[in-house]
């Protein structure tokens, strides 16, 4: 993808898939994303996929940064890159006609980028602080990746999303991970307010189809979850968090019932929980994380004390699937890519048992795992 010589492939892309509402026909906008497997889990250095992600949308082969973007704006667009755990997203959403632009536009980025050394100084870099900064700020995503390392420990989905320079991460290395996982068996393309039939026909003509053959890095199995804790002292709101993993597929349905349960007033002490969220990854395993937020450190330790209490003594959680449902087609609905459909007629109860815990704040306030 660096080189300009390419031979190209015989086959087009492994696949891509049009999703497409009735009020997305209707409106005049769409969304193009293109998903990478190619997320924190998968790098070989931590930060090294935020910092590719950063790269995205910087100067191609043909294009400066400031012309691509420029362009965009000239058309009504936007562009956007993303990264978490499981994926390096780039997106543009747009007028229905500039398709074929921005086909061609995420295309260049994801085969031509030019990886120059002087943007990861002015433009990479910054950008990658500023985005730590902003999350280092936030007790409840502090507080949310402690879970995961509690959970995951320092591998795979444990390890940290942002780059923070605790591991040196050089422009090669941003080089060859954008060629292990910028191939075309390893991604997938997805859009809303288009024909499919164009979408096929604009990505056919384009550089996706020049993209090298690969290897999927999916990963599908569900990695060890163990029931861990981690404390972090700072300034600040108080954070008390819990995790539940999923560590089976059939797992996934009964976590996201629960979670529309603890967020809905179903739940007697729904407004104890600052937050409640699931990740769900490869449909095999997910995480759903619950968090108390407060300035009283004695206030956040009653209140995950009793939501703890209600866990381990167990809850009826089938009144809440319909709401389960509705969120999973409000989601479906706000995404360009799809939502996975849920399987809930085996959902009742729910009674707690592996969980990981961290705190955020004033930990010597604040509880340890085996006083929840």
């Amino acid at each position: 993808m660096l080189s300009a010589a390419r031979t190209l492939p015989q086959r087009a892309v492994r696949r891509y898939t049009v999703v497409a509402s009735a009020a997305a026909a209707a409106a005049p906008t769409a969304t193009l994303a293109v998903r990478v497997h190619g997320g924190a889990r998968y790098a070989d250095k931590d930060g090294l996929a935020h910092l590719l992600s950063r790269f995205n949308f910087q100067s191609t082969g043909d294009k400066s940064a400031l012309r691509l973007v420029r362009e965009s704006e000239l058309l009504g667009g936007a562009l956007r890159s993303s990264v978490d755990r499981e994926y390096i997203t780039l997106q543009a959403t747009f007028l229905k006609e500039s398709l074929p632009y921005y086909v061609n536009a995420i295309a260049s980025v994801l085969y031509k980028t030019s990886f120059k050394p002087h943007e990861l100084v002015e433009s990479v870099g910054p950008a990658a602080a500023y985005d730590l900064a902003v999350a280092t700020s936030d007790p409840v995503k502090v507080a949310e990746d402690a879970l995961y390392a509690a959970t995951y420990r320092s591998a795979g989905l444990g390890r940290p999303v942002l780059f923070d320079g605790v591991e040196q991460v050089t422009l090669d290395d941003i080089k060859q991970y954008a060629n292990k996982v910028y191939t075309q068996e390893n991604i997938e393309i997805f859009a809303t307010g288009v024909e499919e039939r164009d979408l096929k026909r604009f990505v056919g003509e384009s550089l996706i189809n020049t993209l090298p053959k690969g290897s999927a890095i999916k990963e599908a199995a569900a990695p060890k979850a163990f029931a861990g804790e981690v404390r972090v002292r700072a300034h600040g709101p108080n954070v008390a968090a819990v995790a539940i993993p999923a560590e089976s597929a059939a797992q996934i349905p009964e976590l996201q019932v629960l979670k529309a349960y603890l967020a809905s007033p179903l739940y007697a002490n729904a407004d104890a929980l600052e937050r409640v969220a699931f990740d769900s990854f490869s449909g095999t395993h997910g995480l759903l994380s619950m968090y108390v937020k407060g300035a009283d450190a004695s206030a956040v330790s009653a209140n995950i004390k009793k939501v703890v209490a209600d866990l381990k003594a167990g809850l009826d959680i089938a009144p809440a699937k319909e709401l389960a449902q509705v969120d999973a087609a409000l989601a479906a609905q706000q995404s360009a890519v799809p939502v996975e459909q849920l399987a809930l007629d085996k959902v009742a109860k729910f009674k707690l048992g592996k969980f990981a815990y961290s705190a955020v704040g004033d930990v010597t306030q604040l509880p340890y795992r085996d006083e929840l």
